[in-house]
């Protein structure tokens, strides 16, 4: 009685494991390429105070930019601004 619990303890830890290789045998590696920048087009003013960035430069918080008004048009160039959305410009 023993034997056979024994062999069947020893089948079925080898049932899984060839389940398991079977598994990831098929699967191959998928290599992450890195994505290029986004193209956005937001506007920010370029004021020390102001710490939003905007939809449309006719943005009536835009109206009280003491500095430039500048085009950004990309994603990574905008985190390096680390400014928030304009809640005028994103609403809805």
């Amino acid at each position: 009685m023993k034997n056979k619990r024994i062999i069947f303890a020893i089948f079925a830890f080898l049932l899984c494991i060839g389940m398991s290789i079977a598994q990831t045998k098929g699967k191959k590696p998928n290599p992450k390429k890195k994505a290029a920048p986004a193209a956005i087009s937001v506007y920010i003013c370029d004021s020390p105070k102001d710490k939003l960035f905007h939809k449309r430069s006719s943005c009536g918080a835009l109206n009280k930019c003491s500095g430039e008004i500048r085009l950004i048009k990309s994603s990574s160039e905008l985190k390096k601004t680390k400014r928030k959305s304009c809640s005028r410009c994103y609403s809805k």
